[in-house]
């Protein structure tokens, strides 16, 4: 787990990963490629408050829209990743997987197109 602990490196992560999922929806990147780019993005940083100091907590919450669209973003790939997991990606369909992770990546973005999403909204 890496600590993400000043405004700066928050910052840092969170337009790296924007940038990402931009570069996918917009076809500059493929979907494997983005996949293995953006890793485990938040989950492998400490962007929770509940791990974080009081004093990153404040620092978490000035980012909190920007870090729940991340956390949702993970979740459509946790899905797509555990489905992938499985021999189904030497399958025909196993091939729909990039496609079906885009049309959701995209879909994401459509929805929050200012990469900010508020914890409870769906």
């Amino acid at each position: 787990m890496k600590r993400v602990t000043t405004e700066a490196e928050i910052r840092a992560q969170l337009d790296a990963h924007d940038e990402l999922v931009k570069a996918c929806v917009g076809d500059r990147l493929g979907f494997p490629e983005f996949l293995a780019a953006y890793g485990e993005f938040p989950r492998d940083y400490v962007l929770d408050e509940q791990t974080a100091s009081a004093e990153e907590r404040a620092r978490l919450r000035m980012f909190g829209r920007r870090i729940t669209f991340h956390v949702r973003v993970s979740g459509v790939l946790s899905g797509l990743r555990s489905q992938g997991d499985s021999n189904t990606l030497d399958s025909d369909v196993g091939r729909f997987f990039p496609t079906v992770g885009l049309m959701r990546l995209r879909d994401m973005v459509a929805k929050y197109p200012g990469f900010e999403a508020e914890a409870g909204e769906q």
